[in-house]
């Protein structure tokens, strides 16, 4: 029987040679299936952060339909992280929607413990799982853990494994310009992360300038629509399962807060800008001001970032203000603050001479203001003033 990939992205239509050679179209429908009770399956769902809410609404919506082969979900979830103590911490949107549908929830492994501590969810009511469906969870789950599940443990990874292993795969996707991106089910490895028998995966346009969230969107639908099909149609999915070719191989580690800081005599405009694409929804890029008359260096947060067109903004015409009327030019020093009038933004200065423009920023501790507000209230010298 052949394999179901749906394709569904909301920018572009992706042509049938972009499918990775293993799936296929599956000329039915998979809510028209009906199942004997006999092959009712128990799923216990593995999650914490946004991604994984789709998949979550994937598997509960299949759940509903009359005949599906799944007959009940549980779900081991974290509470929100909060700056307040965990007494206070609020229930993630994962826990949030399960409990909306009835389902219960355990709650994952303690930080300091970990699985050490942690004790597998009990239920009088289920003597095991079918099932233990993670999609990131942000643990690796011990064999003796994986092994309680009746048919398998299976993971949903949005990359096109082996290609970015690792906890950043979207954000590697954005700052290395790929022309596609992924999303793969496989099977859980008791030794290391990512590295299971491939069950179904899928390739997808990349959204032009995509965000991490835009990317996350699109590809938690499709993983949603994945894992439906891979509980529906395990047998068959199994035993075609692919290895992993250890040689393709490529890690997509985490991005850190410290990568984040720009460096204006190295970087161009493009970089900063894919940069704060990939991790603007959790480490805004960010620089030095030192303030007029002050020797105090402040750190400060760039947002909602562009790259300026060079053959307009080094017009003398283009619109900049500039007590001495200057303009920015491939010789303008790294770095350099120049307010642009029309546009209401800052354009700065880069390595290589391209324009960076900038619409908000944000002092640490400090409400966010705007560009104009910015120029204007920290006396900027545009085409004098410089960030470090």
């Amino acid at each position: 029987m052949s394999r179901l990939v749906t394709l569904s992205c909301t920018l572009a239509r992706r042509p049938l040679s972009l499918l990775t050679p293993h799936i296929k179209a599956r000329p039915f429908s998979l809510s028209t299936r009906l199942y004997k009770e006999s092959d009712k399956v128990k799923i216990l769902f593995f999650g914490s952060d946004s991604f994984s809410v789709p998949h979550l609404e994937a598997l509960i919506a299949e759940k509903e339909k009359p005949g599906s082969i799944i007959e009940r979900i549980d779900v081991v979830s974290p509470k929100e992280r909060s700056n307040k103590s965990k007494r206070d911490a609020e229930d993630s949107p994962l826990t949030l929607l399960a409990k909306a549908h009835k389902l219960r929830t355990f709650p994952s492994p303690d930080r300091k413990g970990g699985f050490e501590t942690w004790s597998f969810p009990e239920d009088e009511h289920v003597d095991a799982w079918d099932f233990g469906v993670v999609v990131s969870f942000g643990w690796f789950l011990p064999n003796d853990v994986i092994t309680r599940f009746k048919k398998a443990g299976i993971n949903v990874h949005p990359s096109l494994l082996p290609k970015y292993r690792g906890s950043a795969p979207l954000q590697r996707a954005i700052l290395n310009q790929d022309k596609t991106a992924g999303v793969t089910v496989q099977l859980l490895d008791p030794n290391e992360f990512d590295a299971g028998k491939i069950l179904a995966q899928a390739e997808v346009l990349m959204p032009e300038n995509a965000t991490y969230r835009s990317l996350e969107s699109l590809l938690s639908k499709k993983g949603g629509e994945m894992v439906v099909d891979v509980i529906n149609n395990y047998d068959e999915r199994r035993r075609d399962a692919k290895v992993q070719d250890p040689a393709k191989v490529t890690k997509a580690n985490k991005i850190s807060r410290d990568a984040c800081k720009v460096q204006w005599t190295t970087w161009d405009a493009a970089k900063a800008e894919r940069l704060h694409r990939a991790t603007g929804f959790r480490y805004p890029i960010t620089t030095v001001w030192s303030a007029k008359d002050s020797e105090k260096s402040l750190s400060i947060a760039l947002y909602e970032l562009f790259c300026v067109d060079n053959q307009q903004s080094h017009e003398p015409t283009s619109g900049y203000a500039a007590e001495d009327g200057v303009a920015p030019t491939k010789d303008s020093p790294p770095g350099t603050i120049f307010y642009h009038r029309p546009t209401e933004a800052l354009h700065v200065t880069c390595s290589d001479g391209s324009l960076l423009g900038v619409r908000s920023v944000q002092f640490e501790g400090k409400k966010r203001v705007v560009a104009k507000d910015f120029y204007n209230g920290y006396h900027i010298k545009s085409g004098i003033s410089r960030f470090k």
